[in-house]
């Protein structure tokens, strides 16, 4: 197959790239700055489009025409998960695409509301929209936390303790809401993006739907003490308070704060819905596409830098 990757030199969709090249497809990557492609990738590629942003509809019919399949892998910004996906999406329709992956990646957000959760919002709408007005059925990939973001790595996010999440990557400690035995469903960047281009080739790809996969499930007990043997050092813990003593401040920080920045407020609720369960991923699909994942200890020892 010809696969279009979009946001092909972001965090997860050079891996895509790859990932695809390895089971032999061709790929034509799309980018607003090709050139941050290795070298060694890019001989590879059938072709390049330099975009100048989502909203570039010449570029969009470049890069859809005559591909067979779309993985895009736009980052979590609204616009782009929801603006930018659905003229992307419009573009694969005037090319006949029917295999479409959308960018997800994300805990379960299909019983969730609108205003449950602000950074899940878009994915929500896009879903809603698309089933009111397309044909293309895409694919959402459902996944948990990526673990370059869960342990604020450099470049993926910043879900430290000052932006209410769990790990201080300057201290190695780790804040915990709850018992601590709460169990969190996790991927690693790399294991996301096998997940995208192993679904994409499969037959059924056109039918889209919804896959629950995770590199592994594991709690934050679990999390530290691996950390502890790998890297020989101790993780501090301490433990902040109740699950309902969580509920009541992510309340009170949306209702201080602006909807318009609620980056300020939402990594308490991304802890609350993690460890009451409001988005756990309860039936995975792992066993469907027997792909082998990555380990908490082999995430750690290929990434040393955390």
């Amino acid at each position: 197959m010809l696969v279009l990757v979009t946001g092909a030199t972001g965090n997860v969709g050079r891996y895509v790239v790859s990932s695809l090249l390895a089971r032999g497809h061709q790929v034509r990557a799309l980018a607003r700055s090709p050139s941050k492609i290795s070298p060694e990738i890019l001989t590879r590629l059938e072709s390049t489009v330099q975009s100048s942003g989502y909203d570039d509809i010449v570029s969009l019919d470049r890069g859809c025409a005559g591909v067979d399949a779309v993985v895009n892998a736009y980052s979590g910004r609204p616009e782009l998960t929801l603006e930018g996906q659905l003229l992307l999406l419009r573009a694969a329709e005037r090319a006949g695409v029917k295999r479409f992956v959308a960018s997800c990646w994300s805990y379960d957000w299909t019983t969730l509301k609108l205003g449950q959760q602000e950074s899940y919002d878009p994915f929500i709408a896009f879903h809603n929209h698309v089933d009111l007005t397309s044909e293309i059925r895409p694919i959402y990939i459902l996944s948990g936390v990526l673990a370059e973001v869960f342990f604020a790595a450099p470049g993926h996010g910043d879900f430290s303790p000052k932006n209410h999440g769990c790990w201080d990557p300057q201290r190695k400690r780790l804040e915990i809401w709850g018992t601590g035995n709460e169990l969190w469903h996790w991927t690693t960047e790399r294991d996301a993006a096998e997940f995208a281009a192993e679904i994409v080739q499969r037959d059924d790809a056109a039918k889209g739907g919804f896959w629950r996969l995770c590199s592994g499930v594991n709690t934050l007990k679990e999390i530290a003490a691996t950390y502890e043997e790998v890297r020989g050092r101790k993780v501090a813990i301490e433990v902040m308070g109740t699950v309902d003593e969580l509920r009541e401040r992510a309340m009170q920080a949306r209702r201080e704060g602006n909807r318009r920045y609620f980056w300020s407020y939402i990594g308490w609720f991304y802890q609350l819905y993690t460890v009451d369960g409001t988005w756990a991923l309860r039936m995975l699909d792992n066993d469907k596409l027997g792909l082998r994942t990555t380990t908490l200890k082999e995430f750690l020892q290929q990434t040393p830098s955390i």
